[in-house]
């Protein structure tokens, strides 16, 4: 009886230490788990928080993914990102970064290093010489019917304008198609019974890129203008 006992206990023994060995092995199997870019957001004050991609230099974005902390290096189109930053924050699904003014805008990829492996994301960036810019306004107190003319810089291609209303609201207005629309100047037409208020202005833009032969979407925002009837 004591024989049988004591095979039984060391059995017991024996499977707990299996049981314990596998824990252990699922466990650093989990921890070793290579990271992994989803997708890239932009993070910046004078834009909404949405999905992109493409940058351009200086604009603040953000890889959402798993296992991407014990970061080592972050790699845009070959120009490495200086971790130690103010503008580097990092955590195991999100690592945000400042692109750098002088990055390569060639090579259309973001490569993530960790202690466990490295990922790489298709991503392109823009050259700042071709990012959209809204500079002016012909005015802020708006009335309807009337023209509104946007100034700015590459603004050809604009298929909507909207404009802030009141209690966070905004308005689609309708690009004047009877005025000339280009690089420099957008005419949209203000809309009836709506009550402007502070924000920003906003133009979709419909864009060709012929070195990598796509078209895209783009939007660009205006600093804070107080908007008025």
């Amino acid at each position: 009886m004591d024989k049988k006992r004591t095979k039984r206990m060391t059995n017991a023994v024996t499977i707990m230490g299996y049981c314990l060995l596998l824990t252990l092995l699922v466990s650093c199997s989990k921890d070793e788990e290579g990271p992994r870019i989803d997708s890239v957001w932009y993070n910046m004050v004078e834009a909404p928080i949405e999905q992109t991609e493409f940058a351009y230099p200086g604009q603040t974005i953000c890889l959402h993914g798993e296992h991407l902390s014990d970061l080592k290096r972050v790699i845009v189109n070959g120009t490495d990102i200086n971790l130690n930053t103010l503008f580097v924050y990092e955590s195991d699904t999100n690592i945000t970064f400042q692109l750098p003014s002088d990055v390569n805008t060639e090579g259309d990829n973001i490569r993530v290093v960790t202690r466990w492996g490295m990922d790489d994301y298709h991503f392109i960036i823009r050259p700042a010489s071709e990012q959209p810019t809204i500079t002016a306004f012909s005015a802020t107190t708006l009335i309807a019917g009337r023209t509104l003319t946007i100034t700015g810089t590459h603004l050809d291609g604009a298929q909507e304008v909207w404009l802030p209303l009141a209690f966070g609201g905004r308005t689609k207005c309708e690009i004047d198609a009877l005025r000339e629309n280009d690089e420099t100047n957008v005419h949209a037409i203000i809309p009836d019974d709506v009550t402007f208020a502070k924000g920003r202005c906003e133009i979709v833009l419909e864009k060709t890129d012929t070195v990598r032969n796509i078209t895209f979407t783009e939007k660009v925002y205006s600093g804070e203008i107080n908007f008025r009837n």
